[in-house]
C-alpha cells in the first residue's frame, strides 16, 4: 500500500509541475489527453455497475497504474527505449560496431551504427572497433559522420590490428589510433597518426562532416574522403595484417555514426566498374547507372553491390583543389616527427586550449 501511494504521489507531483512549453495549446491538449487516459484506467479498474466509495476507486486506480508501470519496466517499454532508434537499411552494412569490443565509456546505439562516447564526463580516451575482420583481396568502403560537437584532445577514425588494447588509455587523453605500430588513424585536426608519429594531411573536420574510408586489401592502401571529396592515399603496406575498423574520442558526450559499410572482392567486375566510372563524361554523372546501356536487372545488381565504386571513382568528384595521392605522399615526406605541440599552440591562441579539462565540457 505504501509503495503504491509513493508511486502515485510521485506521479501527482510530476503532473503538478509547471510546464516550460511555450505552446499553451499543446499543454491543454496534453492535459486533456492525460485526463482521458485516467478515465480509461478508472473504467478498467472498476467494471460498469460496480458501486464503491472514493477510497476504493482511488486504491483500484493506483493498483492499475502501478501494475502497468511494472509491466513496462519488465518489457523495456519505458521512456528510454528505442524512441530515438532509427530505421536502417541492412543492405548498406556488412559490419557494425561491436558491443563486446569497446571501452567502458562507449554506448552503442541505433542498431550498432552509432557510438556514444563518455555519456557523463570524460577522464581519458575511449574507443570501439567493428565486428568484422577485413580479409586480404577485399575492397572495403565505409563512412563515418561526426554527428555531434567535434572538440577535445582528439576524435579519430581509422583501422587497427586485433591486438590493439582499447582500454589502455582510459585514464589518459591521447590520440589512441596510431599511437602504436598496429594502428593507423586520422584525427579531426586533419593529421595522420601511425607508430606514434603525426603528419599533416588535410583540413580540420567540423561537426556534420562525413569521412569516407576506402581500404584496398589488394594493394594494401587506405584512402580517405571528406564529404565525397578525395583526400588521397593516407597509408600503405597494410597487407598481411588482421585489421578492424576503429574510432576513438576523448571528448565527453560526443557521437560518431556509421552511415554505411560496403564490401566487394577484388575482381574483374570491380575493375570494370572502376574504369567505367572514370570514363563517363562529367555531364552524365548525375545518374551514372541509368545512362549505361545495360539491362535493368544488371543495373540493379550493380547498383546494389557496386554503387560506392562509381561514387569513389566518379570524375565529377575530382577537383583541382583536392590533393591527389602523389601530392599527399610528397607533402608527407617533407613533414616528419610529431606535430601535437604545434597543434596545441595554435588552439591556445584562439583561447580554446586542448587541455584535459576541454574533454569534459
Amino acid at each position: 500500500m505504501s509503495r503504491n501511494r509513493d508511486y502515485l504521489s510521485r506521479k501527482h507531483r510530476s503532473n503538478k509541475q509547471p510546464s516550460n512549453s511555450t505552446n499553451h495549446r499543446h499543454d491543454i491538449f496534453e492535459e486533456r489527453q492525460n485526463h482521458h487516459d485516467l478515465q480509461q484506467l478508472e473504467n478498467e479498474a472498476l467494471p460498469l455497475g460496480a458501486e464503491a466509495d472514493d477510497n476504493e476507486r482511488r486504491q483500484a486506480l493506483v493498483d492499475m497504474i502501478y501494475e502497468r508501470h511494472l509491466s513496462r519496466e519488465k518489457t523495456g517499454e519505458n521512456d528510454s527505449t528505442s524512441s530515438d532508434e532509427e530505421q536502417i537499411n541492412e543492405q548498406d552494412y556488412c559490419w557494425f560496431w561491436d558491443e563486446s569490443k569497446k571501452s567502458d565509456d562507449v554506448i552503442v546505439q541505433n542498431c550498432g551504427t552509432e557510438a556514444y562516447f563518455h555519456p557523463d564526463y570524460s577522464c581519458g580516451t575511449a574507443a570501439i572497433r567493428g565486428n568484422r575482420q577485413f580479409r586480404e583481396g577485399e575492397e572495403h568502403y565505409w563512412e563515418v559522420q561526426m554527428s555531434s560537437a567535434v572538440y577535445g584532445t582528439d576524435m579519430m577514425i581509422g583501422i587497427g590490428a586485433s591486438n590493439v588494447n582499447l582500454d589502455r588509455y582510459k585514464s589518459q587523453f591521447c590520440s589512441l589510433i596510431g599511437k602504436d605500430i598496429d594502428s593507423w588513424g586520422i584525427s579531426y585536426f586533419g593529421t595522420l597518426h601511425h607508430n606514434g608519429k603525426t603528419k599533416n594531411f588535410c583540413k580540420k573536420f567540423e561537426r556534420g562532416a562525413t569521412i569516407g574510408c576506402h581500404l584496398d586489401l589488394w594493394k594494401g592502401t587506405l584512402s580517405f574522403y571528406r564529404n565525397g571529396e578525395p583526400l588521397g592515399i593516407a597509408f600503405d603496406g597494410l597487407l598481411g595484417k588482421e585489421l578492424y575498423p576503429m574510432i576513438s574520442s576523448t571528448a565527453a558526450r560526443t557521437k560518431m555514426k556509421l552511415l554505411c559499410s560496403r564490401k566487394t572482392n577484388f575482381s574483374l567486375q570491380y575493375l570494370c566498374c572502376k574504369e567505367i566510372s572514370k570514363n563517363i563524361p562529367s555531364s552524365r554523372n548525375n545518374n551514372v547507372l541509368e545512362t549505361l546501356p545495360l539491362p535493368n536487372g544488371l543495373k540493379k545488381y550493380i547498383g546494389w553491390r557496386m554503387d560506392w565504386v562509381f561514387t569513389l571513382n566518379n570524375p565529377r568528384k575530382l577537383s583541382s583543389s583536392a590533393p591527389t595521392s602523389s601530392t599527399n605522399s610528397n607533402k608527407m615526406k617533407e613533414i616528419a616527427g610529431p606535430q601535437r605541440k604545434r597543434i596545441r599552440s595554435k588552439h591556445k591562441d584562439k583561447e580554446t586550449p586542448l587541455t584535459d579539462e576541454a574533454d569534459t565540457i
